[in-house]
C-alpha cells in the first residue's frame, strides 16, 4: 500500500531504483532513500538496471546518474521507458556534456542534500514543477533540484 507521497508502508517490495556506477554514491542514495522512508534497490549497470525494470512492478521512480559509461542514463531511461512508461525518472549528476536528455526531468547535483532528493522526488509523484535555481534558458529546459 502506498501512502506519504509514494512512500511504501505496507510490502518490501522496491519502489525506487538507483543505478550509478559510483559505488559510493550508490549508497549513499540508498541510505538516503532508506531515511526518508522508501524502499530502494540500486544497481551498478544498466543491463542489470532493465532487468529490475522488467521485473518489478512496484517500482515508480528511476534516479538515475546522466553517466554511467558507455551507456548513458539518458540511454538506460529510453530504453526503461519502452517497458514502463508509467515510470517517473530523476536524473543525478556530478556534471554533463553533450548528453541529450528530456529537459523536464529534475537533475539533482551531485552530491545532493537529503532535503533535495526528497523534493526531486515529491515533485514527480505529485507531477508539481521544482523551483528552478536559475531561470531556464533557450529552447531546452530542465528542472534543477540541487
Amino acid at each position: 500500500m502506498l501512502s506519504n507521497g509514494g512512500r511504501l508502508t505496507d510490502t518490501a517490495d522496491p519502489n525506487i531504483l538507483v543505478v550509478d556506477d559510483d559505488f559510493s554514491m550508490l549508497e549513499f542514495a540508498l541510505a538516503a532513500l532508506n531515511r526518508l522512508g522508501y524502499v530502494a534497490v540500486g544497481r551498478s549497470d544498466p543491463e542489470s538496471a532493465l532487468a529490475v525494470v522488467k521485473s518489478t512492478p512496484s517500482l515508480q521512480i528511476l534516479l538515475s546518474d546522466i553517466r554511467l559509461g558507455p551507456v548513458t542514463g539518458p540511454d538506460l531511461i529510453r530504453q526503461a521507458l519502452r517497458d514502463r512508461p508509467d515510470l517517473k525518472v530523476v536524473f543525478m549528476s556530478g556534471g554533463f556534456d553533450n548528453i541529450s536528455f528530456r529537459r523536464t526531468d529534475p537533475v539533482l547535483d551531485k552530491p545532493f542534500r537529503l532535503e533535495r532528493l526528497q523534493r526531486a522526488l515529491d515533485s514527480v509523484l505529485k507531477h508539481e514543477p521544482a523551483l528552478p535555481r536559475q531561470a531556464p534558458t533557450g529552447t531546452e529546459r530542465r528542472r534543477i533540484i540541487a
